[in-house]
C-alpha cells in the first residue's frame, strides 16, 4: 500500500491554511535552495530499514508544494531536493519519514523540519533540516491553523530564534529539553495564537507507567527521534514498561505495532 500525500486522504492539509495566509506574500525573491535531510535514528533503521520522506513547503508564490523521495537517494548518493521557498517571511519546511513496506504512514513518526531563513545557508544555497527543526515547523503549521488572519501572532511574525533558545533553556523541564515531543505543541499553539508565546507553557504532558505484555518483539521504537528505544524483557512473553499519556502513542518493533494510552494498549502483529 502506498501512502503518498496521506494528509489529503484524512482531510485538508494544514499547509492549505498556511498557503492561504501567505499567498499574498509571493512573487518576490526566487533563489532555489537544496534541502539537506537528517539521518534517521539508528534504532529506526534497525527496526524499519530504509525510509521515504514526504516533504511540504510553501513556494515563492505562496502556494503549497510537496514531494516524496526515497531516503536511500539522500543517504547513498547525497541527492538533495531543490525547491523554491517563500522568502519574504519566515516560512517552514517539514519532512515526514515513512515506510511503505511496513505500513508506517507519514503521520506516524515525528517530522524533521526547518524554518527559513534561520536554517538556510545563502552562500551554499542549502536549507538544513533537523529533528529539532521538525518541532519548530510543526508549531508553525499549528499556529497557522489557529491565528486570525489580521493578527500579529501569525507564525511568519513569530520570533523563531528566541523560540529555539527557549527549547534549550533551563527554565523548561529537563525531559522536554531532552525530547521536545513530550510537550503538547497543539495546546501551546492554541494559547500562543490567542494570547502570545510564554515559555512557561512548555511543560511535560502528564504520563503514567503502564505494563504491556506482547507475544514477541524485543526492540521497540517510539515516534520521537529523540526517545531511546525500549527493550522488552521475558522469554515466552515480552514485557514492556512504558510511560503513557491520555492520548494514543505508538511503539513499533520488527514484529508489530503497539498502540498505547494511559488506560489501555493494543498489540497489532505485522503479517
Amino acid at each position: 500500500m502506498k501512502y503518498f500525500s496521506l494528509h489529503f486522504i484524512y482531510g485538508p492539509s494544514a499547509f492549505f491554511c498556511l498557503s492561504a495566509l501567505l499567498a499574498a506574500c509571493g512573487g518576490g525573491y526566487d533563489m532555489p535552495y537544496r534541502v539537506a535531510l537528517p539521518a534517521i535514528p539508528d534504532a529506526w533503521s534497525v527496526v524499519l530499514g530504509d525510509n521515504h520522506w514526504h516533504i511540504e513547503w510553501i513556494d515563492s508564490n505562496g502556494a503549497r508544494e510537496s514531494r516524496d523521495i526515497d531516503g536511500r537517494e539522500t543517504a547513498e548518493t547525497g541527492y538533495r531536493l531543490e525547491i523554491h521557498i517563500l522568502q519574504e517571511w519566515a516560512s517552514p519546511i517539514i519532512a515526514y519519514p515513512y515506510w511503505n513496506e511496513k505500513d508506517i504512514a507519514p503521520d506516524v513518526m515525528r517530522p524533521a523540519g526547518a524554518i527559513f531563513p534561520s536554517d538556510a545557508d545563502i552562500s551554499s544555497g542549502t536549507i538544513s533540516l533537523s529533528w529539532t527543526g521538525g518541532v519548530e515547523a510543526f508549531l508553525y503549521v499549528e499556529l497557522a491553523k489557529r491565528a486570525d488572519r489580521g493578527s500579529t501572532r501569525q507564525p511568519q511574525y513569530f520570533d523563531w530564534r528566541r523560540f529555539r533558545e527557549s527549547l534549550e533553556s533551563a527554565a523548561i523541564p529537563e525531559d522536554v529539553r531532552s525530547d521536545p515531543w513530550l510537550a503538547d505543541w497543539k495546546t501551546i499553539a492554541e494559547k500562543t495564537a490567542s494570547s502570545g508565546f510564554d515559555r512557561r507553557r512548555i511543560v511535560t504532558i502528564k504520563r503514567r507507567e503502564i505494563v504491556a505484555l506482547v507475544p514477541t518483539g524485543e526492540l521497540w521504537i517510539g515516534t520521537s527521534p529523540f526517545a531511546p528505544p525500549v527493550v522488552a524483557t521475558g522469554e515466552t512473553e515480552k514485557t514492556l514498561v512504558l510511560l503513557a499519556s491520555d492520548s494514543i502513542d505508538t511503539y513499533i518493533s520488527k514484529e508489530g505495532v503497539l498502540r498505547v494510552s494511559s488506560n489501555a494498549w493494543i498489540w497489532m502483529p505485522r503479517h
